[in-house]
């Protein structure tokens, strides 16, 4: 029986919980982020919490094309995992990247049984719709019940979606136990889009309260290795910018549609 996760204000603010600021940066094979202990003790606990309810309460499903099960967050979601859809926190992953703050987020709960099969390398500029109805703080949410995400379709005849594309991708990684080589459930890094899965330029392991993060460009080939001993549980989400933003920016060419390598 797991805890029920406790509520946490949604004035909450980055500062209030982080433990570590200082966020390694690096180069190889892309640009990219990773920090250790990013929480605090109690407040990772909470995290921890509220994603072991979640999957043990079989409201995760299947997502196509991928060997995972998982849940999007939305404004009906309560507890601690609302300080991922929080505008302090997209403003604070904004910034690390320079890109534009745009209050529009992805989020949700991703979980991987034992044994889950390889992804691929895949880049994570792919676009997302949205209809543009924000919050009080301006945080912009998808709303799976009127708008598909992933391709604009309206389920609701009053919704406007509005195109958006992704800017930033982070996972956080929790509730994972203690991880060890061999474990598998790494997150790979490639040079191209046609390298092995199984053969990265470098990995980043699933300890608990560690963040990957990096800006979505036509070179951020990152896919999952599948994983051999445990199950693995992160917290995925993306930040966007414009269509028009990513038009200039990378040309139309460069945003990958889903079903053509896009997630």
């Amino acid at each position: 029986m797991v805890a029920a996760a406790a509520e946490v204000p949604l004035s909450i603010q980055p500062a209030d919980v982080i433990a570590n600021r200082r966020w390694l940066r690096r180069s190889d094979p892309f640009p990219h982020v990773v920090a250790d202990r990013v929480f605090t003790t109690d407040f990772y606990n909470e995290l921890a919490r509220a994603v072991a309810e979640l999957v043990d309460s079989g409201k995760l499903a299947p997502l196509e094309r991928h060997d995972i099960f998982g849940r999007t967050l939305t404004s009906e979601t309560r507890g601690p995992l609302t300080f991922f859809l929080s505008r302090g926190w997209a403003d604070l992953l904004a910034r690390v990247f320079a890109v534009s703050a745009t209050g529009f987020v992805n989020c949700g709960v991703h979980h991987h049984a034992i044994g889950s099969s390889n992804g691929f390398p895949h880049n994570d500029v792919n676009p997302g719709w949205f209809i543009d109805e924000a919050a009080a703080d301006g945080v912009v949410l998808p709303q799976p019940d009127r708008c598909v995400y992933t391709s604009g379709q309206r389920l609701d005849p009053s919704a406007e979606p509005v195109q958006m594309v992704r800017s930033v991708a982070m996972l956080f990684y929790v509730g994972n136990g203690s991880w060890q080589d061999g474990d598998g459930g790494e997150t790979g890094l490639y040079r191209s889009g046609f390298d092995p899965v199984d053969r990265p330029a470098a990995t980043v392991p699933p300890i608990d309260n560690r963040l990957l993060a990096f800006e979505c460009t036509p070179m951020s080939f990152h896919g999952f290795i599948r994983n051999n001993m445990r199950p693995r549980n992160s917290v995925i989400l993306w930040l966007h910018r414009s269509h028009e933003e990513a038009m200039e920016r990378w040309c139309d060419g460069a945003i990958v549609p889903y079903g053509r390598g896009g997630r």
